[in-house]
Parts: structure tokens; sequence; C-alpha cells
């Protein structure tokens, strides 16, 4: 019997390591990771391209935060929002856009605010890409003063600061 299981896992291990060599999608079996935010920058993901909003690192969101002249957007779902959010922010949940008539969804979300108005778009942290996705519909829909808070709710609670929660959720 553990000889049998033994075998399954070799013959499991080699088929998958077979179909990730073709795969489109294939995982690097030794990767260069970035590491985790020492706070001494802004953090930057891979995906980003030239013309994407600029990103900002914690200092800064937390100067433009205590400042209140910026708008705070957090593109999770509502659920991650309301269990844990940088207080004050607004909730737009990319994953949920509409696929009509988006840039009408996004400026009644926004409280039809003037496109100008200083806006940082941010989620859950370093492995969350809505951000990203979220600030690039904004800047393609007109707004153009955006900026991007890439360490997320999460850096934002590493370092300390305030996140506003829903009662019914649990820490």
């Amino acid at each position: 019997m553990l000889k049998q299981a033994f075998i399954l896992l070799i013959v499991s291990l080699i088929f998958s390591l077979g179909v990730n060599l073709v795969s489109p999608n294939k995982i690097p079996y030794i990767g260069s990771y970035r590491e985790l935010s020492s706070g001494d920058g802004p953090i930057v993901p891979p995906t980003a391209e030239e013309g994407d909003p600029p990103f900002i690192a914690i200092d800064v969101a937390e100067m433009e935060h205590s400042m209140g002249k910026a708008m705070f957007v957090d593109a999770r779902d509502d659920i991650e929002f309301y269990c844990g959010t940088i207080p004050g922010s607004v909730n737009i949940p990319f994953d949920y856009l509409p696929e009509e008539n988006t840039d009408q969804y996004i400026d009644s979300m926004m409280n039809n605010v003037s496109k100008d108005t200083p806006i940082i778009v941010f989620c859950s942290g370093e492995e969350c890409d809505l951000s990203l996705h979220l600030a690039r519909n904004m800047q393609y829909y007109g707004y153009t003063n955006l900026s991007i808070f890439f360490g997320g709710a999460r850096e934002w609670e590493n370092f300390n600061l305030e996140l506003q929660r829903s009662p019914e959720c649990e820490e």
C-alpha cells in the first residue's frame, strides 16, 4: 500500500511538472520575487506599464490621508471593504464593474467629484492587482489626478495605521 502511494506521488509530480512546462501560464520553478515593503519607497508591481498612474509609498499615502485632500478608493469587493479599509474610503469593487456604462457607474460611486480631484486607489496589498486595473479604467474615463497605493490595506495596517471595520467583522 505504501509502495503504491509513493508511485502515485512520483507519477503525479512528473505529470504536474510536465504540464507546467507547456502551460502558457507556467509558474517558475525558481522565482525572483520582490521583497516585502520596508516603507522606504513605493511598491511597483511587475505588471506596471508606462502610462500607468504613479505609485506612491506608505508615507505619501498617510500624509495625503491626514491632510484630507485626496479621496481614497478601495478596489476590493464589499466584504473585504467592510472588514478593513482605510478610513473614509469609497468602495468601487473592480471585479463587479458593469460592462455597460462603466464611466457613469464610476462617476456615481465617486459622487460625481471633479475628474481632477486627487484620488488614491488601493486594494489589499502586494498580491492584489485590482487597484492597478481600477486606476487604469478611471484614467481611461478621464480621471487625471490618480495615484496607486499598491501596499494597500495590509501595508496600512502593518504600519499600525487605523483601519475602519464594520462591527459584524471579526478581526
